[in-house]
């Protein structure tokens, strides 16, 4: 009699006899597809591939009942029993490679640490190690400090020692961005919270003279010469003043055109903002009453 599962759809289309069905029922319970088809085509002769007997499974609705982990770690076995209760037994407290390696040494094998790191996470044996250090431990390098760890050796600078590129107060240089002369003041940096650092000359110069360059102002030269910084060379604008003369070109005009170029670009600035800060006036025809093409026309 044929398995209630069977139909007559199956039955019509089926090329195996209902032995060779019950013998793949069968078997599958217990070995993966891969075995099953080397064990089917041993019993009946015919070689069948793992996807063939794929297929026939499929059709005939043939299930297993194991787990998907469970086929998983059949199709893998590399590992004997008695290894996998030695991994069980012996892996808390240690290390995948301190395992890996007394592994070896016991069973005369070669696995490496990534096969057993595989072989104890799918079978969620676990050490017992968490990482984190225990409450109170103190670690080894406690109360040591610098050199009274490693001690003082060839490299090891020596006390009051300056470095060959050290500048002192006073230093100067040109900055390689943008040509400026750069001086090396007494004065609290900023930016790295350091007892010195590098300011323009120009407004340290300027600053001495005059005071804190205002917000919005910066120090410009009479000449459009970066490089001098005599006082009387110094002058004090506005940025948009300075944008004007940057673009009238003021560096490279000719030394008896800079006053007038100077005195036309603070005219501009001036008249800007006069005239952003004018209201407009409405004209007639919008103001109630008034007279216009659109407005009353009187009598």
């Amino acid at each position: 009699m044929l398995p209630a599962c069977w139909d007559l759809k199956c039955m019509k289309r089926s090329k195996y006899t209902p032995e060779q069905i019950e013998f793949l029922r069968t078997g599958y319970q217990s070995m993966n597809a891969r075995d099953l088809a080397e064990a089917f085509s041993a019993e009946f002769g015919l070689e069948r591939t793992e996807s063939q007997v794929k297929s026939i499974l499929q059709n005939h609705r043939i299930r297993c009942g194991r787990a998907q982990k469970d086929g998983f770690i059949n199709r893998v076995r590399i590992f004997t029993p008695e290894q996998v209760q030695f991994l069980r037994d012996n892996y808390g407290g240690r290390s995948v490679v301190e395992m890996t390696v007394f592994f070896n040494l016991v069973f005369n094998t070669c696995f490496t640490r990534q096969q057993i790191k595989t072989a104890v996470h799918n079978r969620k044996i676990t050490s017992g190690r968490t990482g984190c250090f225990p409450k109170g431990n103190k670690p080894w390098n406690t109360g040591t400090k610098g050199q009274g760890l490693t001690g003082a050796n060839k490299t090891s600078f020596e006390k009051g020692h300056k470095p060959k590129n050290h500048r002192p107060v006073g230093s100067e240089r040109i900055c390689s961005k943008d040509g400026y002369v750069l001086i090396k003041i007494k004065e609290r940096d900023p930016h790295f919270d350091r007892p010195t650092r590098w300011k323009h000359k120009q407004v340290y110069v300027w600053e001495r003279e005059h005071g804190p360059v205002p917000d919005g102002f910066v120090v410009a030269f009479r000449d459009g010469d970066k490089t001098n910084i005599d006082p009387d060379n110094l002058m004090l604008v506005s940025r948009a003043e300075l944008l004007r003369l940057n673009k009238h070109g003021y560096k490279d005009m000719p030394e008896e055109l800079k006053p007038s170029v100077l005195a036309l670009s603070k005219l501009e600035v001036t008249t800007f903002e006069k005239e952003k800060n004018q209201t407009p006036e409405k004209p007639a025809c919008c103001v109630p009453g008034g007279t216009g093409a659109n407005g009353p026309t009187g009598t």
